[in-house]
This record gives structure tokens, C-alpha cells and sequence, in this order.
């Protein structure tokens, strides 16, 4: 079990096995609050929050205390430099609360600006709706489609609005606007930033191994789908399944060998030679009532890189 303190920009988190721990983790709140007196500061207690996540087996959850020896209240959700994360370890309600935030936007642009010119209006998507449906999407990019569609359509609706696009289904209008689907784009993000990993650009935090022109994400543990002669519940493994080491290991590895072997480039080559290659791969976002123009089972760059071969 994983047990983490949050107070606007402070956070405290550590694992907890033992009764040990959670005193050892006590003790980091007291250091910090007593830092916080000699520099004169005071934290408001109100703002403390604690998320417990992880298996709980055997380790009781318990409850810490705030500057004023009162009880940090448990939360079910908790909001950590402008990500909204769960104790299920999903992003559910940070994508619900993004696209919330961005339909309100969306709808406030086109009040206020009459212009329906195409270059303004993506100059104005870019800078207000898309820069915050971008934001870190590398860790809470979304697996389910449903969660897929529901942000894909706010680009969707605002390139309807622009002049010329409006009789144009959504395909269209991203070839005729040069624009790649909003999870085409997180998937190149994902790709970049760990070719940036293998070359040693940012820290390889995910402990991402290259061997061949392919990566393989190493985990600190072995992954067992089994525990105490128990199996794992299914959603368990698709976390797993899911997080952003493994997804990143499969987009990788789908480029072709010439894309995986740059060696000792600078980032925009990459990233000119893998734009160059994305062009040659059908971009087709799930449309209602166009379902039979997609070949590959879903828009993702792995399946459609498969269909494209």
C-alpha cells in the first residue's frame, strides 16, 4: 500500500508494509511542519488531504495528523500539480473535469469572436483548448475509447465551426486543416519523450531498456498474475497493461527499424523523420455512422501502423 500527503504544492508519499512505516511517515510530517515554524509559514489545514492506493492486504489504513494535531482527512481523489488522480490509479475524473473545462472555453471563444477564419480559429483551439487538453498527457493519456471519443470530440465540434468545414465530415477536415486527431497526437508524444529516454535526453524514469532497435519497460518487481495462490483481478492487470511505461513499449515498437535506430540525433530530426513517416499512416478518429471506413479495429497508431504494412 502507498500512502501519499498532499497540501497545494507540498506532497509526502511512502510505502507502507508495517506499522514501522507508517510512523516513519508521521515523523516526515512533523520534520516539514517544524521546517515550516522556523521559517515562519503556516499551513492551512484545511487544504490537507491523504490518498491511499495500492494493495491494502494485511496494512490497516490509518490517519495522520495536520499541523494542528488533527486528523488529515482521507480523500477519494486529490489534485497534484493540475493532475487530478484517484486511489484506483486511473485519471477518470481529471479527463471528465478537462473536457468540462474545455467545452466551457470552446463555447466562450465563439461567443466572443465572430471570425470563423480558419487560420484564427486554430490559432485560438491551440492556444486555449488544445495546450490544456495536452497538459502531461504522457501519464494520464486515456486507454478506453469511451474516454478516447469524449475528448477527440472537442475537436471535433470546434473544427465544425470553422468556414468552409461545416458540410465536411471530420476526416476531411483534418486533411484539409493538417491536423492529426487529438490521440494521434498524444501517442507521437509518447513516442518522443521515450526515444528521449533511450538516448538519455530526460531521465529514464520508467527504466525503458533498448536492445535491437526496441524497448522493453523493466520493472522493479516481476509482474505475477497471481497472488498467495490467488489470481489478480482483471482490472489489476489492465492497469498494468495500460500504464505508461508498457503503452509506450508498444507504440515504440511498432515504428519501423529505420525510426527505432536513431542514434545520437537531436529531437527535431526525430521528430521530422516520425512526422514524415505519421503521414503515410490513415488517421481516422471513430465518426458516428462512419464506422465501416475504418479498417484497423481502432484509430491507434499501433493498429492502423499493422493495416497501413
Amino acid at each position: 500500500m502507498y500512502c501519499a500527503m498532499f497540501c497545494r504544492r507540498y506532497r509526502v508519499s511512502k510505502k507502507i508494509r508495517d506499522e514501522e512505516d507508517k510512523k516513519k511517515l508521521q515523523e516526515a510530517l512533523s520534520i516539514i511542519y517544524k521546517w515550516a515554524d522556523d521559517n515562519l509559514m503556516v499551513f492551512n489545514k484545511d487544504k490537507f488531504e491523504q490518498l491511499t492506493y495500492g494493495e491494502t492486504e494485511n496494512v490497516t489504513i490509518t490517519s495522520y495528523k495536520n499541523p494542528s494535531n488533527e486528523d488529515i482527512r482521507n480523500s477519494e481523489t486529490v489534485k497534484d500539480l493540475g493532475i487530478i488522480t484517484n486511489k484506483s490509479m486511473t485519471f477518470k475524473e481529471h479527463i471528465q473535469s478537462t473536457v468540462l473545462a474545455c467545452k466551457r472555453i470552446s463555447g466562450m471563444i465563439l461567443r466572443t469572436f465572430t471570425t470563423r477564419d480558419p487560420e484564427i480559429m486554430l490559432k485560438l483551439f491551440s492556444t486555449y483548448i488544445r495546450s490544456r487538453i495536452e497538459y502531461c498527457c504522457c501519464i494520464w493519456s486515456p486507454n478506453l475509447q469511451y474516454e478516447i471519443d469524449e475528448l477527440e470530440r472537442l475537436q471535433k465540434t470546434f473544427t465544425s465551426k470553422i468556414e468552409g468545414m461545416e458540410e465536411k465530415d471530420y476526416h476531411e477536415r483534418l486533411k484539409l486543416l493538417n491536423l492529426y486527431s487529438l490521440e494521434r497526437r498524444r501517442e507521437r508524444y509518447l513516442v518522443i519523450y521515450a526515444w528521449q529516454m533511450i538516448e538519455g535526453i530526460k531521465e529514464n524514469v520508467l527504466k525503458l531498456q533498448s536492445t535491437n532497435g526496441r524497448i522493453r519497460a523493466i520493472w522493479s518487481k516481476p509482474i505475477r498474475w497471481s497472488f498467495r495462490g490467488k489470481k489478480i483481478k482483471h482490472s489489476s492487470r489492465s492497469i498494468v497493461h495500460n500504464s505508461t511505461a508498457k503503452r509506450m513499449e508498444r507504440l515504440f515498437n511498432c515504428l519501423p527499424p529505420y525510426i527505432r535506430n536513431i542514434k545520437g540525433k537531436t529531437v527535431d530530426t526525430f521528430k521530422r523523420t516520425l512526422d514524415k513517416w505519421l503521414q503515410t499512416i490513415p488517421d481516422l478518429p471513430k465518426i458516428d455512422n462512419y464506422g465501416a471506413r475504418v479498417a484497423a479495429e481502432d484509430n491507434s497508431l499501433i493498429n492502423q501502423a499493422a493495416v497501413a504494412r
